[in-house]
């Protein structure tokens, strides 16, 4: 019996290739009707449609920045940077046309831990919602992109509760202090923007959006991890702290408001790892958390469930409550583990 090597012949590497390009080209079809419709989305792994796409490249990501600068809008807390030369992130590949130039991150916080994110997962939010902007390159600047279909991109962050602060999110949050007044703004010591969040290349969401502001409309290629960044409590409350125009603590949601039902529109997962996904998000943190814990990690989730974003949104509701009988200060996790623990963090 003559040997067959594993190794994959050219013709399927090249069959590989034109599946990517076709589903590329899938994915702009889409844009002159969908990129349209309101975002944020509702997210559910059950409704999403399994898509082959090229390795997305992350270039110059954890380049140092010549300065960075945090501003409190009034509406939100925004992060921008400037580099010298040629030397701001950018990104390519995947379903992108082009090179896409990094412009700005923000953050969405709710009143509670319970309603932070913008887009809901399996009909809950999570505490906290990154939104890194890009716009394309062959546009100039970001206000062009903006007029254009296909012009902006938002890479989508959620943020999760653990037992210990994120050190790589430390910087931000401790400047928070400096920018509690409206239309106020620091600068911070500068760091690579990676450090904020993780380089993914599979396990993502896709589709296309719009967002309005006032008369603006800006339709938006949106990309958003199923790996969930983390921090803790203390972290998450000083968010709540931000004064708005009314000089009145700001919440980017109101409890009330729900998001957009995705039916109707197409929901890629981007490169799936196993061809069945049961959970919406994956439990596991980025690799440079992998040490640390979840907050929920003690408690008997079944995270392979439909039903397991309900069982944490019911254990969070049980810790929030002993938080709010107990005379302890309220910034204070819930999870008292020693010190010893962070060792090698």
């Amino acid at each position: 019996m003559s040997q067959t090597s594993i190794q994959p012949e050219a013709d399927e590497q090249c069959t590989a290739s034109a599946i990517s390009l076709q589903n590329e080209s899938l994915v702009w079809s889409l844009a002159p009707t969908e990129a349209y419709q309101p975002a944020p989305i509702d997210l559910n792994v059950g409704r999403a449609v399994h898509i082959e796409l090229q390795t997305l490249r992350w270039n110059k990501y954890e380049t140092l920045p010549a300065s960075v600068k945090l501003t409190n809008t009034g509406e939100t807390v925004i992060l921008s940077a400037r580099w010298d030369g040629e030397q701001c992130p950018s990104l390519e590949g995947g379903p992108l046309d082009g090179r896409y130039v990094f412009s700005q991150l923000h953050f969405h916080w709710g009143q509670t831990a319970l309603d932070g994110s913008e887009h809901t997962i399996d009909g809950y939010r999570l505490p906290l919602e990154m939104h890194v902007i890009h716009f394309a390159e062959r546009y100039g600047d970001q206000d062009e992109a903006q007029r254009n279909l296909g012009g902006v991109l938002c890479l989508v962050y959620f943020f999760n509760l653990k037992s210990y602060p994120n050190r790589f999110i430390s910087p931000v949050v401790d400047a928070l202090d400096r920018v509690l007044l409206p239309e106020s703004y620091t600068k911070l010591e500068p760091f690579p923007l990676i450090d904020l969040f993780h380089a993914f290349t599979d396990e993502y969401f896709l589709y296309w959006g719009c967002t309005r502001n006032g008369p603006l409309v800006t339709p938006m290629l949106w990309m958003l991890s199923r790996t969930q960044e983390p921090l803790d409590f203390r972290q998450l409350k000083q968010f709540n702290r931000l004064l708005d125009r009314r000089m009145r603590p700001h919440y980017t949601l109101q409890p009330s408001e729900t998001a957009t039902p995705s039916k109707g529109r197409h929901l890629f997962h981007v490169n799936p790892r196993t061809p069945m996904a049961i959970s919406t998000l994956m439990i596991e943190p980025p690799e440079k958390f992998a040490q640390t814990r979840w907050l929920v990690d003690r408690q008997p989730i079944d995270w392979s469930s439909p039903d397991a974003c309900r069982q944490y949104v019911r254990h969070v509701r049980e810790e929030l409550a002993k938080k709010k009988d107990s005379p302890v200060d309220d910034l204070v996790c819930p999870e008292a583990e020693s010190k010893s623990s962070m060792s090698g963090y």
